[in-house]
């Protein structure tokens, strides 16, 4: 038996053939192929080579190193993927979480804004308060004077002195600055407002007095000596006690 077929029955080993369909297809017994495929030597007297069979040994460690290499290889892939896919999460977290912080902060600074704009607001109520208060009061104390002068020349015609006329008629038109330059600051609608309407009706009247009184003065005369007179009509005494019961600017 030559060293050929033995050759053949261990490539065909190595190609996935059994014993028994080795002997077929060499045409020898089973008992034969098994003695070559086992290392015994056969009818012949001849021997398989050592190093046939540290070849095939070789062969079949190579295979199951490389299938092993290219499983750990698919592991090692598998495992590169899931870290990625894993760090992308916390990335994606991370980035969730920063948003929803830059969000706190956005409502606290609007939050801050609006409690401001609040106390702002609130400060310029209380300013405009007191202001009106102020200018009620000083409303108020001139009215009193006037009532004191209708009732002293028994609501008819009121003669006084131009000094203190004059005194009167400067108070009154400080007033009536100040009710201009307060509607205006805070924006309050002069057309609709009664308040307004009736001090300037009372201002109309105060100049016109002044002016008549102006015209008839000497130069060298003194201004406590000259009489000034004006009268109030039933309107302008109307106007006059609606302030008088009234808050100005109601």
């Amino acid at each position: 038996m030559n060293q050929h077929i033995i050759n053949q029955a261990l490539e065909l080993q190595s190609n996935g053939y059994s014993i028994r369909q080795i002997a077929s297809e060499l045409n020898v017994s089973k008992s034969q192929v098994f003695r070559w495929l086992n290392g015994q030597s056969g009818n012949g007297g001849n021997a398989l080579p050592i190093d046939l069979i540290a070849k095939a040994t070789s062969t079949n460690q190579q295979l199951n190193l490389k299938n092993k290499n290219t499983m750990e290889n698919h592991n090692d892939h598998n495992r590169l993927e899931r870290e990625i896919a894993l760090k992308k999460l916390q990335l994606e977290h991370e980035l969730e979480l920063r948003k929803l912080a830059q969000q706190d902060k956005e409502l606290e600074v609007r939050k801050r804004e609006l409690e401001l704009r609040h106390l702002e607001k609130d400060a310029l109520s209380r300013q405009q308060q007191m202001e009106e208060r102020k200018i009620n009061h000083s409303l108020k104390v001139w009215i009193e004077k006037e009532r004191a002068n209708l009732d002293e020349f028994d609501y008819e015609e009121i003669e006084i002195d131009l000094a203190t006329f004059k005194r009167s008629h400067k108070t009154l038109s400080k007033l009536w600055e100040q009710v201009q330059e307060h509607m205006a600051v805070y924006a309050i609608d002069i057309d609709s407002h009664l308040g307004h309407y009736y001090l300037k009706s009372l201002m109309d009247i105060f100049n016109k007095a002044l002016e008549t009184a102006d015209d008839n003065i000497d130069e060298d005369e003194d201004e406590n000596e000259c009489v000034v007179s004006y009268e109030y009509d039933d309107d302008s005494i109307e106007f006059l006690e609606n302030l008088e019961n009234s808050d100005f600017f109601s």
